[in-house]
């Protein structure tokens, strides 16, 4: 039999069904959550993925005294809002419920409810407006900020207690077999991924004839390799490109992005950047462009990329312009190894560990014969190329996974489906 609705009145939510209660968030929750002056608790909760988490205390945790003085207690199944910089979005969602009593920073909006609640489904209710980015609207000043005097207003769409559980209980169980499926397919594509550096690793140094003598290289990272293969230094086959854009010849520039290069989203009038461009270095097609900048610190993007086309980039990053004879496609692989291998990590210099073309051209490398250099490169690129469409395929089915839990939430704490 059909279940009898009603308008909701809140654009987000359509139609409920007619028993469920339409109020503002604060007959439900409160903020009356007191500081942690006492320092009863010594260990702080952050973010993680949509869940909360302890952070990674390092030292003496009496170092942390002062700033956890001013953290908030929470206890546990209290609501936990991340309403900053709503003009930003972050990989890690918004909402979270509390596992146990501890703190949190008072930046942060923690919402205690009042009575008897089932607050996993307020949770799941709040991780559905965040999913539709409905607190992105709501935030004020120039970092757009939520807070709860804004948030206590809205109206929200509740259920009678017994039904708050069921539903909280049937979502409890369906997202823990989603949430299964994508670690598994999340664990997938982190084995590609780690099977595609292994392979460029293993290639790079060691060729394509399995059987091939091999002879001892003196290069740490590269113990033996090929018998006919060279080994140089890095400036044997590469010079730096330290010609700068003068005449302002290139008006877009090129940046990192994982491992590739893409142009910058250069917004208004592109002369605005000239003051600027006008320093960047010229690069042309398949010069390799490494990142050297910061190397006590481990980035999401690569560190290495070959240059698509002719263009400019920082003049902070290292532009190794290949000589006559090179190919750089082999060269960009080899180089994309030492970097998976955290190699450039060891040879910056200064407090903040930055690398320059002086010191990474003496390196030594392996050299195979240039036309085992291209090869080489046909085979990866071939090898590379699948084991990308594998890990492509993966990660649209964990997006197809997301949406259907996202979808799936929705529809059970707006009342459009109902626990059987």
């Amino acid at each position: 039999m059909a279940r009898e609705i009603k308008d909701s009145g809140i654009k987000w939510m359509g139609t409920i069904p007619v028993d469920w209660e339409i109020s503002p968030v604060f007959k439900y929750f409160h903020d009356k959550i007191f500081l942690n002056l006492d320092y009863e608790f010594r260990y702080a909760f952050k973010f993680n993925y949509g869940t909360l988490k302890y952070k990674n205390e390092l030292g003496d945790i009496d170092f942390y005294r002062n700033t956890y003085l001013k953290y908030i207690k929470v206890k546990k199944n209290d609501i936990i809002i991340n309403g900053l910089n709503l003009n930003y979005d972050f990989v890690s969602q918004r909402v979270a419920i509390t596992p146990q009593n501890g703190i949190i920073t008072s930046a942060y909006i923690a919402m205690r409810p009042y009575g008897e609640q089932n607050t996993n489904y307020f949770c799941y209710l709040f991780k559905s407006m965040d999913n539709i980015k409905l607190f992105h609207g709501m935030g004020k000043g120039i970092r757009l900020t939520l807070s709860f005097d804004e948030l206590k207003r809205k109206r929200i769409c509740v259920p009678r207690l017994p039904e708050q559980k069921t539903i909280a209980d049937f979502l409890d169980k369906k997202c823990a077999e989603i949430d299964g499926l994508l670690a598994d397919l999340e664990a997938e594509v982190k084995t590609l991924a780690e099977y595609k550096k292994s392979i460029i690793a293993e290639t790079v140094t060691r060729g394509l004839n399995p059987n091939a003598p091999m002879k001892q290289s003196g290069i740490p990272w590269a113990e033996t390799i090929p018998e006919h293969w060279l080994v140089e230094p890095i400036y044997t086959k590469f010079h730096d490109c330290i010609y700068k854009n003068l005449d302002y010849e290139y008006q877009k520039a090129f940046k990192f992005n994982y491992g590739t290069l893409k142009y910058k989203d250069e917004a208004g009038d592109l002369s605005l950047y000239k003051a600027t461009y006008i320093n960047y270095s010229k690069v042309k097609k398949r010069d390799i462009i490494i990142n050297g900048l910061n190397l006590n610190y481990d980035f999401i993007s690569q560190r290495v990329a070959i240059t698509p086309e002719d263009g400019i980039i920082t003049s902070a990053y290292i532009a190794l312009r290949p000589l006559k004879g090179v190919n750089s496609e082999y060269f960009n692989y080899l180089f994309k190894a030492m970097d998976n291998m955290k190699l450039f990590h060891g040879m910056g210099k200064g407090i903040r560990l930055t690398l320059s073309f002086d010191e990474l051209k003496r390196v030594k490398i392996p050299i195979p014969s240039t036309q085992e250099q291209v090869k080489i490169t046909n085979y990866l690129n071939w090898k590379c190329a699948a084991i990308d469409q594998s890990i492509a395929d993966k990660q649209t089915q964990i997006e197809t996974l997301k949406a259907y839990k996202s979808s799936l939430i929705y529809e059970y704490v707006t009342g459009k489906k109902q626990v059987i």
